[in-house]
């Protein structure tokens, strides 16, 4: 199910759904493809609606990635009950549904595939997730929304075994979340709860940054770019075709930079970082722990630690996010970020020698003019 824009980054999704954000320098419906092939599921059915064109060009007929894929259509945002009902329309029998904003292990889809019955995938959450809890009473299976404190308690992932039985229940359920009828069939049916190894929900652009960490665990190792003298290159690195790792630069896995890149020299890159396609970063510069998307440019001497970059994004000279732990409001609610840079939606522009306080947040095609400082109290067009 990938049909949804995904209000809450709307900042970096003008021109395609939530599950393309790239974390690991590929999309999140890319792990969630290549997840299910690897587990012997060659047949997909993707739910597309909003900027569907970026989902179907990248994915094709799927047989680049090893499977067949068909494409099914929810022109109108009517939830996540109708976008199950549309992509199960010629499924005769059982079936995984997997949301597509999800990043989960690849292992996941092995061991739901394997299990013989219905089953619900859990993952240990760090906050609450849209999904809901997953609680046992009297040895069933429940879904609950009480919203407690969440960590540490088993949360479901939205990805499950159904056979279409389950699912026609399901259906006929009030509401129009998939969340809410479990609720009311849940009791009716033998559910096995499975537990994912890991497992990430993106919902808000502070979960990019432990998403990104998470998909550089299974990141495509390959090196084809140029390598000047005196660099240094540690740990799992990955680098596309056509980049250029200039002189005295430094870079500690696991990282990814994409194609057609320009990198320094005397940079340091990493660990836990991923740059897009055609992004040049300047002399001296350091980037740490960040999702750097496509086509940025970073001028020299930036720091980013703990940072997002949307696509698009001008970073001036000697511009610095720096990390810190505080409580940020965002879409008129209040809420805590630990260890976090700035998070910069599409298309900004950030002056030369300007400061970014940590938990700042960026609407897309914001400008921040040369040495302002930046914090999350304002999120408008310009400062």
């Amino acid at each position: 199910m990938t049909a949804g824009e995904g209000a809450r980054l709307g900042s970096w999704t003008s021109n395609r759904p939530k599950g393309m954000i790239p974390l690991g320098n590929r999309p999140i419906l890319d792990h969630l493809v290549r997840g299910l092939v690897s587990a012997g599921i060659t047949e997909i059915n993707i739910v597309v609606g909003y900027a569907r064109n970026s989902v179907m060009s990248y994915f094709g007929d799927g047989s680049s990635f090893g499977g067949k894929i068909n494409y099914c259509f929810q022109d109108k945002p009517t939830g996540t009950l109708d976008a199950m009902k549309i992509g199960m329309s010629d499924i005769e029998d059982e079936f995984i549904l997997v949301p597509g904003d999800n990043y989960v292990s690849a292992s996941s889809f092995l061991s739901m595939k394997d299990y013989d019955g219905e089953a619900l995938l859990s993952g240990q959450a760090e906050r609450w997730s849209k999904w809901g809890e997953i609680e046992i009473r009297k040895g069933n299976p429940t879904i609950t929304f009480d919203n407690p404190d969440a960590y540490g308690r088993i949360h479901f992932t939205g990805i499950m075994k159904l056979k279409r039985q389950t699912a026609e229940k399901m259906l006929l359920s009030s509401g129009r979340h998939i969340g809410e009828s479990l609720q009311e069939i849940a009791s009716q049916t033998s559910f096995e709860v499975l537990k994912a190894e890991y497992w990430h929900n993106i919902v808000y652009p502070w979960d990019l940054i432990s998403g990104n960490r998470m998909a550089l665990r299974d990141n495509l190792l390959f090196r084809s770019a140029k390598i000047e003298k005196n660099v240094v290159i540690k740990g799992e690195v990955s680098i596309g075709k056509g980049t250029v790792i200039r002189s005295g630069s430094y870079i500690l896995g696991p990282v990814s930079i994409g194609e057609g890149c320009d990198i320094g020299p005397n940079s340091v890159i990493g660990s836990a970082v991923s740059i897009g396609n055609n992004v040049i970063v300047g002399p001296f510069s350091e980037i740490v722990d960040s999702v750097v998307m496509s086509n940025c440019d970073l001028g020299s001497y930036t720091s980013l630690k703990g940072s997002v970059l949307g696509s698009g994004v001008s970073f001036g000279s000697h511009s610095i996010a720096i990390p810190s732990t505080r409580n940020i409001m965002y879409f008129d609610k209040e809420f805590s970020v630990s260890d976090r840079g700035a998070m910069i939606g599409d298309d900004c522009i950030i002056g030369s020698r300007a400061t970014l306080q940590g938990g700042s947040i960026l609407l897309s095609g914001a400008t921040i003019g040369e040495g302002e400082f930046y914090n999350a109290d304002f999120q408008g067009d310009n400062i």
